[in-house]
């Protein structure tokens, strides 16, 4: 994969690795601070809990609205069906986990026909591996690495046959995970430290050199600019993830996904969930904003390179 050309829009599509703002924010910042002149924004348009098919479903609003010229992609921890894991009974373990294979497969060679005919210019990136064999105290699913790694074999073969660019995130933190901690304890989120080798697996795999490692907060503190985008950039993403966990179908009008979202509140749902009940107020809270803030996240990317238009 090479340098983002100049005035390049990126896309970043993937899971709640991806909607959790992190590494995507650390491409950018580089961008920012070392390659201003070419002009490049970004778009997260992560899904907490998506999959192939979220992708497909939000496709539009999330995607397409941006008009994005590059993607890069980044899908299958979710879709693998990775609670059939736990079925005692072997033939319908394998059977749940053959379906979910292959209905990815199908999904994502749809998104890939998609994005072509849009004239986007994809990068696949494998899965993060799924750190089965770090102990936390959190117990891990058997045979969970296994899984991923089929999903990353997978993604692999996409690229080769389509001649897609490749990052291979998947290969890289299973050499890390093993040494040092890079992982949350759920076994499935890298945390901030395994962002930052992410981010450096992208730059590097374009040819630049990735800073030393800062924390995220410290790495976007001398620009504040970016900085705000970033808060903006979760606050969508977390809206998605109640559309697509919560409301479970996005093309409701905005006003019945607040009736429904307000309703599950007052029920006590999510009582007890901490994430949920996170997400779901927040959700009250900025969804009547949505519009303002994705217009106010395209003025950013102007004013952080006005001296170069």
């Amino acid at each position: 994969m090479t340098v983002f050309p100049k005035n390049a829009r990126v896309a970043f599509i993937g899971d709640s690795i991806t909607a959790s703002v992190n590494f995507t924010a650390r491409v950018a910042a580089y961008y920012v601070r070392h390659l201003p002149h070419l002009g490049v924004t970004f778009k997260n348009a992560g899904v907490s809990g998506g999959s192939a098919n979220s992708a497909l479903l939000y496709y539009d609003a999330s995607v397409a609205s941006f008009h994005p010229t590059y993607a890069l992609i980044m899908l299958g921890v979710n879709d693998s069906d990775r609670d059939a894991l736990n079925l005692p009974d072997e033939t319908q373990r394998t059977a749940r986990l053959d379906a979910a294979h292959t209905r990815y497969i199908t999904r994502m060679n749809t998104l890939l026909d998609r994005l072509k005919n849009d004239g986007v210019s994809v990068t696949l990136c494998t899965p993060a591996p799924y750190a089965e064999y770090v102990v936390t105290d959190q117990t891990p699913l058997p045979g969970g690495y296994a899984l991923i790694r089929r999903y990353a074999e997978t993604v692999r073969n996409m690229a080769r046959e389509r001649g897609l660019p490749l990052v291979d995130f998947h290969a890289m933190l299973s050499e890390y995970y093993l040494c040092e901690t890079v992982y949350n304890p759920d076994h499935v989120h890298p945390n901030d430290r395994g962002h930052y080798l992410m981010a450096g697996c992208i730059l590097s795999s374009q040819g630049l050199t990735p800073e030393p490692y800062r924390a995220l907060t410290e790495e976007l503190s001398d620009l504040p600019r970016l900085a705000e985008w970033n808060s903006l950039a979760g606050k969508i993403t977390s809206i998605y993830a109640v559309e697509w966990m919560v409301v479970c179908n996005f093309d409701l009008p905005k006003d019945e996904k607040l009736a429904l979202v307000q309703k599950t509140i007052d029920d006590g749902k999510w009582n007890g969930i901490p994430y949920f009940q996170s997400i779901t107020a927040n959700y009250m809270k900025n969804k009547p904003h949505e519009e303002d803030m994705l217009a106010r996240m395209d003025a950013i990317w102007a004013e952080i390179y006005n001296r170069y238009i």
